[in-house]
């Protein structure tokens, strides 16, 4: 913990985004080894996640998300991780990120350098590759390939309903 933590702190500048690390990688200590020390210490964690994380931040960062050194948040605000997503070392998060799931087909897989801008979500199976930039607010929904960008909002686009111009007014 004290490794990773070395490793993370020089690429926090804010002080928030140094407790929040702290107290997610103090989460995934507590869940390495299932000792009784680090059982009892699983208490106090969910005190610190609670105040610190979720209602301080209004982040959702699982103690079970799989992520390598190097984590970097530029502003730890409303930030959510689904459990089973695993990030590389040096990645980079920007506020109001989402990496999830978009139904039980699996989780997103992120690189080593990865940095993933304002607003954007990663959801599903996809794998974004090393060194790869994600726009603010982009939604991805498909593989990112190795120094790839993905840009843009994801939209569908509809037809407007046909309006019946011919039809009398009502009285």
């Amino acid at each position: 913990m004290f490794e990773t933590l070395r490793q993370d702190y020089p690429r926090n500048r804010d002080p928030l985004a140094k407790i929040v690390i702290t107290v997610f990688r103090f989460g995934q200590w507590t869940t390495a080894r299932r000792t009784l020390t680090r059982r009892l210490w699983s208490v106090p964690y969910r005190v610190l996640n609670l105040l610190v994380v979720r209602l301080g931040t209004h982040s959702d960062l699982p103690r079970d998300v799989t992520c390598g050194p190097g984590l970097r948040l530029f502003h730890p605000y409303g930030l959510v991780l689904h459990r089973g997503a695993r990030l590389g070392s040096g990645v980079s998060l920007y506020h109001h990120v989402t990496i999830g799931r978009r139904d039980s087909s699996g989780e997103p897989v992120l690189g080593d350098e990865v940095t993933v801008g304002a607003g954007a979500m990663v959801l599903g199976p996809v794998t974004i590759g090393d060194r790869a930039r994600i726009g603010a607010r982009a939604l991805v929904l498909d593989d990112v390939p190795t120094d790839g960008t993905a840009l843009g909002p994801r939209a569908s686009i509809r037809a407007p309903a046909p309006t019946d111009l011919t039809a009398a007014p009502g009285p």
